[in-house]
């Protein structure tokens, strides 16, 4: 039997020790990604197991539905440049999202909800995919595949697996302008074309959910600029006024009276709040930080500090030239993800109106490179971090498993419950001439996903005008109130829908109309 050298662990000893810390057996398998042949191929297939089944499975859910009523204003009734949901304008910020699902549904034939999530699926793998490729830069292998899953592990992002909006597509394409800005300030190749790039990826960000967000690269990079590299503050200040042209030029050409409310409204900025109720807010804001952007929340103090440590040391203890490079854009990169991350993050938490933690979704893609960078500095040095970051991951990935192999495939039925109405609807509107109409601010968009023909938004006092035989889709409550308003009118429930709102299908009959 090996004993060993004296003082030291015999192989049996290692080998027993090792059996019983399954974080430290976690982290040597993990890092044997290091020997991958293909290790793209993770990323794909982590990012695979986590969109199948349960995107196929899941019903149009959340703010879906919003998003293909906008998308069927465009292709249907030709609102494309200011949106419209069923007649209704909407004019709280620009929607990109919605018009690549109506460029999506006209090439495949209609709008549907797989217009907006193959798109959408596409834009998120591409995500992590960038995450991926930049760490690889300067790292190895098993690092740039753990930053990559912590991406789409974060509590804040998993869902976007089966909700398809904004905030993927918005933090995707923030994180390719800054992809892009890094990869030509490394190599001190920061051209015109770049820049160009990088504007258009600004515009394009800003049309998707407005111009706030793009906070999240002013500040991080215009930060890391600031401390490193002055000669780019005139391209970086051209690039960010050019995209805030394009975004400024939707919202002068869209504009009516009274939109600035509208969008003060929609920006946070006239439902303040004061005193008990901004700290309790904050601070619920500040928890939902430390447990939705898990396991960035673990890595990201300690980076802070080797980040300011290194930054202001400005040396580098290395052995080889080569190292030497690596390391310094390692560090570097570093510096830019925690500023990128931190500095709009930092600023949400005095913002004077109710914040949520989606509102720091751009953060978490530079987020994930911190953990990525994190991993590679830290597996041998601290392992116990790393170990417990690497763990928390896994739970997350696994539990996110069981839900989208386990329990929605043998419960699909509490996920369908909008494709479940929207099959009612369309069977109790069949063969009937006229659009379905529905009453403005009560309706429940993803149900109407599923409905084809025609939709038209109306108010109870429009129904109660109407002289031929129609269809609406009504609450009780609404359904009394008209009847009470136009006594006239012969009211038929065709069909009552299943969820949360006891919706009816009510054919509308005007006296005289048979």
């Amino acid at each position: 039997m090996n004993q060993g050298s004296a003082g030291e662990p015999s192989t049996i000893a290692r080998y027993w020790n090792l059996s019983f810390r399954p974080g430290e057996w976690l982290l040597s398998r993990f890092s044997r990604l290091d020997q991958s042949q293909w290790p793209i191929l993770w990323v794909i297939g982590l990012f695979a197991v986590q969109a199948f089944p349960a995107t196929i499975i899941r019903a149009s859910n959340l703010e879906e539905g919003t998003i293909l009523a906008i998308a069927r204003g465009a292709v249907e009734d030709g609102h494309w440049l200011t949106p419209f949901i069923y007649g209704e304008r909407f004019i709280e910020k620009p929607v990109l999202q919605s018009w690549m699902a109506a460029l999506f549904g006209e090439l495949g034939g209609g709008v549907t909800l797989w217009s907006l999530r193959i798109p959408h699926l596409c834009i998120f793998l591409a995500g992590a995919l960038l995450v991926y490729s930049l760490l690889r830069s300067v790292t190895g292998k098993s690092a740039a595949i753990f930053g990559a899953l912590c991406w789409i592990s974060m509590p804040v992002v998993a869902p976007k697996f089966i909700n398809a909006e904004p905030d993927v597509v918005l933090a995707t394409l923030l994180f390719a302008a800054f992809y892009v800005w890094w990869q030509g300030t490394s190599d001190d190749r920061m051209t015109f074309g770049r820049w160009a790039c990088v504007s258009i990826l600004l515009a394009l960000a800003g049309l998707t959910k407005g111009p706030q967000p793009i906070a999240y690269f002013t500040l991080g990079v215009g930060a890391y600029i600031l401390l490193k590299q002055r000669d780019q503050i005139l391209a970086f200040l051209i690039a960010n006024l050019c995209a805030g042209l394009v975004i400024g030029g939707w919202y002068a050409l869209v504009y009516q009276h009274n939109d600035l409310a509208t969008w003060k409204s929609y920006s946070r900025l006239s439902n303040t709040t004061s005193g008990l109720a901004t700290v309790r807010g904050h601070l619920d804001f500040i928890k939902s930080l430390a447990i939705e952007f898990l396991p960035g929340s673990i890595l990201i103090g300690p980076a802070v500090m080797i980040a300011i440590r290194t930054w202001q040391t400005k040396t580098w203890r290395t052995r080889t030239l080569q190292t030497k490079t690596w390391q310094t854009k390692r560090n570097d990169l570093l510096l830019a993800a925690v500023l990128y991350s931190l500095a709009c993050t930092l600023l949400l938490l005095f913002w004077p109106g109710k914040v949520a933690a989606r509102y720091a979704m751009p953060g978490t893609v530079t987020l994930a490179v911190v953990c990525g960078l994190m991993f590679e500095q830290w597996r041998d040095s601290h392992r116990k971090v790393i170990v417990s970051a690497l763990f928390v991951t896994y739970l997350i990935f696994f539990g996110l498993l069981v839900r989208g192999w386990v329990v929605m495939p043998f419960w699909p039925q509490l996920f369908e419950q909008s494709r479940m109405a929207g099959a009612e609807i369309s069977s109790a509107i069949q063969n009937r001439p006229g659009p379905l109409y529905v009453i403005q601010g009560s309706s429940e968009l993803n149900m109407l996903s599923y409905v084809r023909g025609r939709i038209q938004t109306v108010t109870l006092d429009d129904l109660a005008r109407l002289k031929t035989d129609s269809v609406a889709m009504l609450l009780p409550d609404e359904r009394q109130t008209l009847a009470r308003q136009a006594p006239a009118l012969q009211l038929v429930d065709r069909a009552h829908l299943p969820g949360k709102q006891p919706y009816v299908i009510v054919e509308i009959v005007p006296t005289g109309s048979r």
